[in-house]
């Protein structure tokens, strides 16, 4: 009797149910009980954890790329570099990718709000050179302090970009190097090369540079897998603040690379070893090792993303280009010049990334030339 019931009243309730806006994913109708309700937006109140993972996917749309569901994309800056963060934004935003920033100083995180967080370390309210005796190694090194606290506290897969480093068209799409190797879950770790010295022509880059194992990278622009092996990627970051901690006259640059080679010598029975590191699928180096030991670290192609070791000339006539990082000059209005002479300084301002007003177009444009 009480299951002849049962289904009696759920004849009388199917016309009035409707699926979505509750988290059992089924609601009354409006006409009868319930009305759906948006989520509400994010504010700076809430928990960072929340706020990491609800930015993570890369994208805004969070159905586009479900493969990178697990990966955020992070940038950094001060009061002092706001402009140049700002066209950083401007740009992504018209690509409709998502991001958080690490604010280096207090005034800045409460200026972007949820997007943001207070960077780990020393606060730091100048924009500073990159030959600048204190600020600039302050800056840097807080950086990977603040990565390596994100990894703690989300396990998620990271892509830093400095806001130099600006993007042109989508810059992970599988079609390009960036893209297609972190879909292949197969590296802990991909970089942007490092390249001296400046004023060269990226068409005169020899192709057997790449794929070549460094002694120095850039730091400047990477992806690390934080989902994985979490105990070898947190240990790699471990080691390098470590390293800024004891050298705070040298940058997160020369710190990370230079904790990177001493650890690749460490012996089974030294503090901090890592089982083995593979470089770019080199096949010979890692035979025997349990690969939940094994750090696989390669670099992304430097014809898409290109190093300001290139001339802004030389990166608009390479047809693969997909990002220029505004380096191997001092201070951000040279960098600016750099940008502007690349295509790559936006005409927009804070209203657009918070999107009170429509970007110009769905790609990255309304440059000044």
């Amino acid at each position: 009797m009480l299951a002849l019931s049962a289904l009696f009243l759920l004849y009388l309730f199917v016309p009035y149910l409707k699926v979505g806006g509750s988290p059992s994913g089924i609601c009354f109708s409006k006409e009868f009980l319930c009305q759906t309700q948006a989520e509400p937006p994010l504010t700076e109140n809430d928990p960072l954890s929340v706020r990491l993972r609800q930015h993570a996917g890369l994208y805004r749309d969070k159905t586009y790329a479900p493969e990178l569901k697990n990966v955020l994309l992070l940038t950094a800056s001060n009061s002092g570099y706001l402009e140049m963060l700002t066209n950083w934004e401007c740009f992504a935003q018209r690509l409709g990718l998502d991001w958080m920033v690490m604010a280096m100083n207090q005034e800045l995180q409460m200026h972007l709000g949820e997007r943001s967080f207070l960077a780990t370390g020393q606060e730091w309210q100048k924009a500073e050179a990159f030959n600048s005796p204190v600020g600039f190694k302050v800056i840097s090194c807080n950086k990977v302090r603040s990565v390596l606290d994100v990894l703690r506290e989300s396990n998620l897969d990271i892509v830093f970009s400095d806001a130099d480093n600006v993007f042109k068209s989508d810059p992970f799409l599988p079609s390009l190097s960036l893209g297609s190797m972190m879909r292949s879950g197969k590296y802990e770790y991909i970089y942007g090369r490092k390249i001296e010295p400046g004023n060269q022509r990226i068409q005169d880059l020899k192709e057997e540079v790449y794929h070549q194992e460094p002694i120095k990278a850039n730091t400047g622009f990477y992806y690390v897998a934080g989902s994985k092996k979490q105990d070898v990627v947190q240990r790699i970051f471990e080691i390098s603040v470590e390293w800024c901690n004891k050298r705070p006259g040298l940058d997160d640059q020369e710190n990370f690379w230079d904790s990177l080679v001493a650890t690749r010598k460490k012996k089974s029975t030294d503090k901090g070893y890592i089982g083995c590191f593979r470089h770019c699928d080199s096949n010979s180096s890692c035979i025997g090792v349990d690969e939940s030991m094994v750090f696989n670290y390669c670099d992304m192609s430097p014809w898409e993303y290109i190093l300001g070791c290139f001339t802004p000339q030389s990166a608009l006539k390479e047809p693969r280009m997909v990002s220029y990082h505004a380096t191997h000059v001092f201070g951000w209005p040279a960098k600016k010049g750099k940008l502007k002479k690349v295509k790559l300084w936006a005409n927009c301002n804070e209203k657009e990334i918070i999107g009170i007003t429509p970007a110009p177009s769905s790609q990255a444009g309304g440059v000044e030339t």
